[in-house]
Formats: structure tokens, sequence, C-alpha cells
């Protein structure tokens, strides 16, 4: 203090005694508020009557409260300028510390993720691969009724329609074996729900006119048109700004002549299918109940949680993880036949409907064996249940229990029931 007062007292040109500045310096630390007790003898330094030292001492105040402003602002600015620097350096000797780690940690992760493997493999390995098998069937069947023209694929619109959205059944089903097999419970459930949607869509097709397939198909132009608007609302679409503001303004106008043909709801979500039920607006669960697909509503919305960001989703994840094997209310891999169970009504459902109408002798028969496959998986994953339920902590407990009683009643015929 008695330095910051004197360079102030040079400052406003006054000429303070060493006692002078020390006496001030007391002053300004042990004042109360805004009362200042200084004891000088007049005339002194600061100033030759008692008025002219007030105004002085509080120049002198001014000046020091002005200049730790500045000194705060000039640290903070350095702080500011150093921190980032700072930041990188101690992020890059983390990144170095953690490369010299990084393969005895990659391999941990491994270790971790192989031991996740293999106890899928252990209890839905056999499900998973006649899983794999029937989606093969599905797409030989589709092959074969693309080839026959019998039934809803006799219609030309209808079939193009069948024929791609039964392969998207075949590579959705696929992706659900693939992350099943590798422990990821949530990814193959979310995939399901893809899959479900694909399936009541195909069912609905292949229950109404040829009309409106074509619709359906046409539909693609009304979604590129949305994603392109989207685009341009987000400013992403800047660099190839041209061309697609030509080629936006084309699709605007093939899909306003959609809509003129087809009508006002053609324009919405499922717009081809509000135009085929003569109503304003249908939504997905609509097209649910209109093919008696509506049964597998809770799936739908439990997959709805493994897609979304919701809580019931992040308290209680079906997926396993590096943690799985060391909580004792979750027996391991648990929730992979969750997505496998839900593909294996939607392959079925699937197969089952598009076989109406049919007269073909193999496509029949080809249905018959993807029921009987998938009667067999779902006794196979019965069966891996089952082990799962009598391993499981409070399974083990209620059998020594139950042991328990037993020996009571043995040795005691009052236990007796």
């Amino acid at each position: 203090m008695p330095g910051m007062v004197n360079r102030s007292a040079e400052r406003q040109r006054l000429e303070l005694s060493p006692d002078e500045v020390d006496r001030l310096s007391a002053a300004i630390l042990s004042s109360a508020g805004e009362v200042l007790n200084l004891d000088l003898d007049l005339p002194c330094g600061l100033g030759a009557s008692e008025a002219e030292v007030q105004v002085n001492v509080q120049a002198i105040l001014d000046d020091i409260s002005l200049s730790m402003e500045q000194t705060t602002e000039s640290i903070s600015l350095a702080i500011s300028e150093v921190v980032p620097s700072v930041l990188k350096e101690v992020a890059k000797g983390i990144s170095n510390k953690l490369s010299e780690c990084s393969v005895q940690h990659a391999d941990e992760l491994s270790r971790l993720h192989a031991n996740r493997v293999k106890s899928v493999e252990r209890l839905w390995g056999p499900a998973l691969q006649r899983l794999e098998f029937l989606r093969h069937i599905v797409c030989e069947w589709g092959v074969n009724a693309q080839e026959t023209r019998k039934g809803c694929f006799s219609q030309p619109s209808t079939a193009v329609a069948l024929e791609r959205l039964v392969a998207r059944v075949y590579e959705v089903s696929g992706e659900i074996v693939v992350l099943a097999t590798q422990g990821y419970a949530d990814g193959a459930l979310a995939r399901w729900r893809t899959l479900h949607e694909i399936c009541v869509v195909a069912m609905f097709l292949a229950l109404r006119t040829d009309r409106c397939a074509a619709m359906y198909l046409l539909h693609h132009k009304v979604e590129e048109l949305r994603l392109l608007l989207a685009d341009r609302a987000s400013g992403t679409s800047s660099v190839l700004a041209i061309h697609r503001d030509r080629y936006a303004r084309e699709l605007r106008r093939q899909c306003a002549s959609l809509v003129a043909k087809f009508g006002a709801a053609y324009g919405g979500d499922y717009g081809w299918a509000a135009i085929e039920l003569g109503r304003a607006r249908v939504t997905f669960r609509d097209l649910e109940e209109h093919v008696g697909l509506e049964t597998l509503r809770r799936g739908y919305q439990q997959a709805n949680g493994a897609v979304h960001g919701g809580a019931l989703a992040t308290l209680t994840r079906i997926s396993l993880g590096p943690l799985a094997d060391h909580r004792p209310d979750m027996p391991p891999a648990y929730g992979c036949e969750v997505a496998a169970s839900y593909t294996l009504a939607s392959l079925t459902m699937l197969i089952a409907e598009l076989c109406i109408g049919t007269e073909s002798a193999d496509l029949l028969a080809m249905n018959l064996v993807v029921q009987n496959c998938a009667t067999e998986v779902r006794a196979i994953i019965d069966r891996s249940l089952e082990r799962i339920s009598k391993s499981s902590p409070r399974a083990r407990m209620l059998m020594r229990k139950e042991l328990l009683m037993a020996q009571k009643r043995k040795l005691h015929p009052k236990f007796r029931r």
C-alpha cells in the first residue's frame, strides 16, 4: 500500500514525506466504510488547509481505485491469453500419456468386448444363427415371388415396391443379427424399429390397390424436397446453392403437380396412404392398426427408447456394457434376445401376409419353412431364458430357501405342510 500511495501522490504532483505516506497508508487500510481518520499536522505535503488535504486525499484514493481496476483488467486479459495455451499444453501432455498406454488400454477394451461376445454366443448364438438362416429364406421368397407374379405381386407398381421393401427387410434384419451377435442389444432393437416400419408399409401396400403403390413410389419426390428445404434452412447447402436451387425448383414443380393430381393430403407424411384411405392425415399407428400389427406396439415403443434420449432407456438400458458382468441384477448378455424375438415376429407376419392370394406352391412351402424356423428359434430363446432365470442371484436365493425348508420338513414334522 505505501508504494501505491507514493506512486499516486507523484502522479498528483504531491511531495509526501515517508512519514506522511505511512500515515496515509495506515489510514486507508484501517478505514471503515467512507470514513478515513488521518492525523497530520498542517501544513503538510497534502496541503496547507483541511479542505486542501481532503481534496488531495480524495484524488489519491480515486487514482488508486482506477489503477487497481486497470491492473485487474490487465491481469484478466493476460490470464485469458495464457489459459488456452496452458490448456493446449495440458491436453498435449495427457494425449502423450494416453498414447503411451493406448495399446494396453485398447487390449483391455478388446478383452471386455470379447467377454461380451462370448456371453452372447453362449446364450444366443444358436438362435441368432437360425435367425440369419431365416432372413436368407425371406430373401429367396422375395425373389421367387417377383418371378411368379402371383397374388399382390401380380400388380406392376405393387410388385416393384414390394421387391424393394423385401430387399430392405433382408438388409436391415442382417444388421440386427450382426449387432446382436456383438452384444449391442440397444442398436439391434433400434434397427428392428426400422424393420417394423418397413414391414408395416409392405403389408399395407399388399392389401391396397396398385394405385396406392404407385403413389408410394412417387412420394420419394416429396421426401427429397423436404431434405433440400431443410438444407436451405440450416445453410448447409450454400456451396452448391445454384445447382440445388435449380433442382429444388424443378422438384417443387413436380411435387405441386403430384399434389394437384392426387390431392392436398399427398404432401404430408404418409400422404400416399392418406389419399388411399380418403383421410386428411394418416400416422404410422394408423397403418399399424390397418394391417393388424398393433400387437407389436409395445415393442415399437420400447425400440423408441433405444432410438431417442428418454429417461427410461437411459436408466434401464438393455444393452451390454463393460461392467455388465459385475452387476448382480443383470445376467450376462441380457437384452440380445429382445430384438431377435421381435425380428422373428416381423418376418413371419410379413411373409404370411404377402402369401395371401398366391397360388404358388413354392411360395406357400417356403412360408411354412419360415414359420417352422421361427418356431425353432423361439424354442431356443425360451431355453436360454430359462437357464438365465435359474442362474440369477434371486433364483439361487429362492432355491437355497426351498432346500432349507425341505430339510426342516424332514427333521421337524411341524414344518410339514
